[in-house]
């Protein structure tokens, strides 16, 4: 290992080398790279089933049981290549009868293609620094517990920070290869624009294409030679983006996807409205932007004590350097698309932790910056020999990558309760809905499919993930009901009800009946994670 004083500074956006090529040093690289997607892949999978599944992933689940009657418009919102992803695996672990949960055959593809993440990471970071700010960034990833977090759930966001990278990689690849080299140019071009089809056919977030345009426009990243014409992004490049999304994404060329998509812009599926941050109750939608919604400092809040705090030290420090160094394409990257980030999200009225995920890439770009950057300090102060400095690299690594490693073993399975020592005692206080993300939902089912008679009500704030396990515990005499339905008054109820009332899904709509239950009604079961309550179960009957 040689991070010596001049290596972090160096540029590498001029060198048109391919980033892992077969050389016996290539070879060790690809074999860190494996290394670290299948620690990686460990993280993600360990007792994927654990927690049932939230009110969103049932909506998968319907999603895959209407592409198995032939019909592909359902959970029109998003697109189809993840619900698509999910169906294979649900297929798969039922053809195989492999005694695997449908929770994790459902979350298992995202778990895998999460592992992976550290390939396209690597090689974005590596083309515009070095090959080890690249391996640290990927390790940084691959045991990063916010990205763990979010590749356990069944959602959009990781197969879109996965072809969102590679995208960005390629179109750099494509820029700084001499225009005289078309062959290589257009293979770039077009392997960039099936990624970015690809992409959006993940999720409907285009915003990272124009980004990148945008980023391009203004940064130049290899000097153009003597002689070289100015070079031109190919009509391939658009062509290719349409033909992936299409291919990935058919429903939306149906006329019903489109009115659907409509009326859910408009927020006219809206049966419910807040968030509850740090105790307080927000409106959480885009139309209350940007100061009427969620707090501006959401993201902020969730940087300070989301992450840890060794990682939240090297993202500082990378940060700094950066801005020192911003005149770098590669620090101008990482600094332009971490900031067109922040700033537009934390402005927007609707936020979800969720959506961090395609932050965390920028993030841990800055924080191995930050690494790279202590490892030249440190042997800069101890004028380190040859071999020394190869042990410092390896000691401060071994801290910043190892420290983050414990923390994904201690928090696990619930990887999304980790807060670090700032705010160790709030656990689940400022980020309660997408910290539990209906984990123990599935157990407080259980327990009143259990208890209750025949016939009586269930009310509860998640009607598809209560009528999945309702079917799947065999109560379907239950009557289902949703607390924050404005014909729902649990002070009129005469027959047997069981309430389950889960902190995180505090709305506008429901909070006052959430207050009565409390107060007029005996709380009988509760369910804890990691010894924080996560949902409680109420019957109507005098305390």
């Amino acid at each position: 290992m040689n991070v010596n004083e001049g290596e972090g500074q160096r540029s590498t956006a001029y060198d048109e080398r391919p980033r892992l090529s077969l050389t016996r040093h290539g070879w060790s690289v690809a074999g860190v790279l494996a290394l670290l997607a299948i620690v990686g892949l460990g993280f993600r999978v360990s007792h994927l089933g654990a927690s049932g599944f939230a009110e969103d992933e049932v909506n998968k689940v319907e999603a895959v049981q209407a592409y198995q009657r032939g019909e592909i418009t359902a959970n029109a919102e998003h697109p189809m290549l993840m619900k698509a992803l999910m169906f294979g695996s649900l297929r798969a672990g039922h053809a195989l009868r492999a005694s695997i949960s449908n929770e994790a055959l459902l979350r298992l593809p995202n778990a895998i293609f999460g592992a992976l993440t550290v390939i396209p990471l690597f090689l974005l970071t590596a083309a515009f620094f070095d090959r080890w700010t690249g391996l640290t960034a990927a390790a940084l990833w691959a045991v990063g517990v916010n990205a763990i977090s979010f590749n356990r759930i069944g959602k959009e966001d990781t197969l879109l920070v996965f072809f969102m990278l590679f995208a960005f990689y390629f179109y750099l690849r494509a820029k700084q290869t001499d225009t005289r080299n078309l062959a290589v140019r257009k293979r770039n071009y077009l392997l960039s624009g099936v990624s970015f089809g690809l992409m959006l056919a993940s999720k409907y977030f285009p915003h990272y294409f124009g980004l990148n345009s945008l980023y391009h426009h203004n940064f130049h990243v290899r000097q153009r030679q003597p002689g070289e014409l100015a070079g031109r992004t190919p009509s391939l490049f658009y062509v290719a983006i349409l033909v992936a999304f299409l291919i990935a994404n058919p429903p939306v060329l149906l006329p019903h996807v489109w009115e659907y998509l409509n009326a859910y812009m408009g927020e006219k599926l809206l049966v419910h409205s807040g968030y509850l941050f740090a105790g307080h109750l927000y409106k959480n939608t885009v139309s209350r932007s940007p100061f009427w919604g969620t707090p501006i400092y959401f993201y902020l809040v969730f940087m300070a004590i989301k992450i840890p705090l060794l990682v939240l030290l090297s993202f500082i420090i990378g940060f700094v350097v950066s801005i020192e160094r911003r005149v770098h394409p590669g620090h101008a990257f990482v600094l332009f698309m971490f900031l067109f980030w922040m700033v537009p999200y934390s402005l927007i009225g609707a936020k979800w932790l969720r959506y961090t995920l395609s932050l965390m890439p920028f993030v841990y770009m800055l924080a191995a910056i930050g690494v790279v950057e202590l490892i030249r300090f440190l042997n800069g102060r101890l004028k380190a020999s040859a071999q020394m400095r190869a042990v410092v690299a390896a000691v401060v690594i071994a801290i910043f990558i190892g420290a983050p490693a414990w923390i994904d073993y201690s928090a696990g399975p619930h990887y999304a309760l980790y807060t670090n020592a700032l705010a160790a005692d709030r656990v689940g206080y400022f980020f309660p809905h997408d910290e539990f993300y209906d984990d123990g939902l599935r157990e407080a089912i259980r327990f009143v499919c259990d208890n209750a008679p025949p016939g009586a009500i269930i009310a509860h704030e998640t009607p598809a993930a209560t009528r999945y396990y309702l079917e799947q515990f065999q109560r379907t005499d239950l009557d289902s009901k949703a607390i924050s339905a404005p014909d729902f008054d649990p002070a009129k109820i005469s027959r047997p009800a069981y309430f389950i009332v889960q902190r995180g899904r505090t709305y506008f709509e429901n909070r006052d009946k959430l207050a009565f239950i409390r107060s007029n009604f005996e709380k009988i079961h509760e369910v804890s994670v990691n010894g924080m309550s996560a949902a409680e179960v109420f019957v109507n009957q005098a305390r």
